[in-house]
């Protein structure tokens, strides 16, 4: 009972400190919003905090991004804050300013034709239009930067009352915008608050309109859908209006969830949605936090439906994969729970990671002298070999097998040509043999990626000083790792690199870092020179 109530008691602590963490960036947003006003201000400019960031300032909940809504057209703004990041989003700039980022828009009014499809939007200086021309009172709450309140449409009374509602008729409201119903929900999810009678009406008949949408452009909302404290309340208000079957991919999920409720995360939502439409879908897919990964969960959802995962499954996937994979099953009711046959199965395997091999990477390397075009097909195939009971954990015998594999790959003649043992090292009253450097003038002597000639044919000095620069290359390469890494978190942390830019900029700190190191370091300058007496010859 004391070890129970000790665990219940660390968990709300964490719970407090998570919340003391939140509301701290909370207000250190808010404050640096209010900087960014009086400077707007300071330029002659009409500036306010406006929507979802004054709600939840007032709620005291976790801000996401703070708006701006000033009188400054983009160009402007992007004049004032030269000195910072700047990007163009849909009519906003994003300002990057301190370890946060803005979305600053200019007020703006919207011209409709008699259908409510918008015909033009114009830049306007009243605060007026701008607010009249957005979607829920809630959100419509102006702030300055003293933290006085311009309240138009009696947002303030409906947070109060916890209720959802509209500026204006709602009819119209979501006839401009379909996302704006996917946006209540979220609110609910999010805020627990009820949808006004009127308001929730009009989502129900104007629901067909989502289907015009595509997931990219409802991606967003739904994530907060299904994360929101609240999403119990969301679901069931989204099924029982009929309003679910209207989102493509997703209702079948929506449906079965509402019947048989029970917590799961936004992953194994998405999971069971693709597993159950019979394959991943891209787009939805972006809602989770890491959508490479559910890929792997639902395409082995597929692949497994009855949970029998085999040896390679369970290596090259992973224990929590395969867990997960089953779970989806288990819920579609394609499977029976099996998370302890699973778990058994995992810790009987010969090995759990590559690093419990007796044979590693490094050691095949250097066993095939650089010849990387099928290191990793053979390096994989050891690796099944052992899991599958064929080939003993053991280092011998793989090597064994790796000089095997040299002949199917590489040829006879290549496998013994790598196999041969060096030559002794000459006496002192031994000449050593001359070597001749030119690779066209001795075709039949392979020439290795790295540069070195046929390890068989070296002095043992030279095989020696390779050792030492292999070793070195090795050093150099986790030394630009870790350089590169720390400099892609902090980028990231900023908003300076996100999704695909990543890898680019990976590749071009790694080219710097590396040029860097071997030009400055005394240590790894060998490496640059002996590349270079390489190329020279």
């Amino acid at each position: 009972m004391y070890k129970s109530l000790e665990f219940c008691l660390l968990i709300v602590y964490n719970k407090l400190k998570a919340k003391k963490g939140a509301f701290l960036a909370m207000n250190e947003h808010i404050e640096l919003g209010k900087e960014l006003l009086k400077i707007l201000i300071g330029k002659g400019c009409e500036a306010y905090m406006i929507g979802e960031a004054v709600c939840y300032y007032i709620l005291g909940l976790p801000i996401r991004e703070v708006e701006i809504a000033t009188s400054a057209t983009a160009e402007m703004v992007k004049g004032i804050f030269q000195d910072y990041r700047t990007e163009d989003e849909n009519g906003y700039v994003r300002l990057y300013y301190r370890g946060y980022d803005f979305l600053i828009g200019t007020f703006k009014r919207v011209d409709y034709r008699d259908d409510r499809t918008p015909l033009r939007m114009h830049y306007s200086k009243n605060l007026h239009d701008e607010v009249s021309a957005r979607d829920f009172t809630i959100n419509s709450i102006a702030m300055s930067p003293a933290e006085k309140y311009t309240d138009i449409y009696r947002g303030y009374e409906d947070l109060q009352k916890k209720r959802i509602k509209t500026i204006g008729n709602p009819k119209t409201r979501f006839e401009e915008n379909p996302l704006r119903i996917l946006t209540a929900f979220r609110f609910v999810s999010e805020l627990g608050f009820k949808i006004e009678k009127r308001t929730f009406n009009a989502m129900r008949k104007k629901a067909k309109l989502l289907l015009r949408m595509s997931p990219e452009a409802m991606v967003k909302e739904m994530k907060r859908i299904l994360e929101g404290d609240h999403f119990k309340k969301a679901l069931f208000l989204l099924v029982d209006s009929g309003i679910y079957k209207r989102i493509p991919v997703l209702k079948h999920e929506f449906k079965r969830l509402r019947n048989k409720y029970r917590p799961e995360t936004t992953d194994i939502f998405l999971g069971c949605a693709f597993v159950k439409a019979g394959e991943f879908n891209a787009e939805w897919g972006q809602a989770s936090e890491d959508p490479a990964r559910l890929a792997e969960i639902v395409d082995l959802a597929l692949a497994n439906p009855k949970g029998n995962f085999n040896s390679e499954d369970l290596f090259f996937k992973g224990l929590d994969i395969c867990l997960e994979a089953n779970r989806i099953n288990r819920l579609l009711n394609k499977s029976k729970k099996k998370d302890k046959q699973i778990q058994a199965a995992f810790e009987n395997l010969p090995i759990k990671t590559a690093d419990e091999l007796a044979f590693s990477k490094n050691d095949l390397k250097y066993l095939l002298k650089s010849y990387d075009a099928y290191d990793e097909i053979i390096y994989e195939n050891i690796l099944r070999k052992v899991l599958l009971g064929e080939l003993a954990n053991n280092y011998q015998e793989i090597r064994n097998f790796a000089f095997e594999s040299l002949k199917t790959y590489y040829g006879e003649a290549v496998a013994q040509n790598l196999s041969a043992e060096p030559a002794p090292a000459p006496t002192v009253a031994e000449e050593p043999p001359q070597q001749d450097f030119v690779h066209d003038a001795a075709p039949e002597i392979p020439v290795y990626h790295d540069g070195f000639q046929n390890p068989g044919s070296e002095s043992l000095e030279e095989k020696v000083r390779r050792l030492e620069l292999q070793n070195l290359e090795l050093e150099l390469n986790r030394v630009v790792d870790n350089l590169t890494a720390q400099n892609i978190e902090i980028l990231a942390e900023l908003g300076y690199v996100r999704g695909a830019e990543k890898i680019l900029v990976t590749r071009e700190l790694n080219r710097f870092y590396r040029n860097l190191l071997t030009s400055i370091d005394p240590k790894y300058q060998a490496l640059k020179k002996y590349q270079e007496r390489i190329d020279s010859k």
